[in-house]
């Protein structure tokens, strides 16, 4: 009954939604985050509202969940890929390199959605109670990845499953 799940341990406790996340790129075995997610204390604050991944250029970017692109395009010379899931979450991907998809664009989890650059920004917005004009609200994605935490894989495999290696074989739909 318990097969698949993972028990993860956590440094503090986040606000951790039971819904698990694809990771956006194939193999998180080398990946490392070169900056971590700092909650701002206001919408227009400092902080890093997501997490930043060190990658190797022209990696496949996946998609973490099933769901619509909301918004594909540039802030301040930067690309942007915003994916909203059928729960109202909001996954942005920044620092991509290149992207066929669109504002509307239907993509399924594990779908390639973009190449990398060298840096990768990953982030996710949960609706309500949010410091966003739109009422989302900026959390860790962290708790959200597979296999992948603040603590470096700093995971309790529950039982045996498909997401011994950090994959998500689940088509996940948050």
């Amino acid at each position: 009954m318990l097969a698949g799940l993972i028990a993860t341990i956590f440094l503090a406790a986040p606000n951790f939604s039971s819904c698990q996340l694809r990771n956006p790129v194939q193999d998180m075995s080398s990946v490392v985050v070169i900056d971590q997610f700092r909650a701002p204390k206001c919408e227009q604050c400092a902080g890093n509202r997501g997490i930043e991944l060190q990658l190797e250029s022209a990696q496949p970017i996946l998609a973490a969940s099933d769901g619509v692109i909301s918004y594909s395009g540039e802030v301040g010379r930067i690309k942007y890929l915003v994916l909203l899931t059928r729960d109202n979450k909001k996954i942005t991907y920044g620092r991509i390199a290149e992207t066929k998809l669109r504002a509307g664009d239907v993509v399924y989890a594990g779908q390639q959605i973009a190449m990398s650059g060298l840096r990768l920004y990953f982030g996710v917005r949960e609706s309500g109670n949010g410091a966003t004009r739109d009422g989302a609200q900026y959390v860790d994605p962290m708790p959200y990845l597979a296999g992948f935490t603040k603590a470096r894989n700093l995971a309790v495999l529950v039982s045996g499953s498909a997401m011994d290696q950090g994959k998500n074989s689940a088509n996940h739909q948050c």
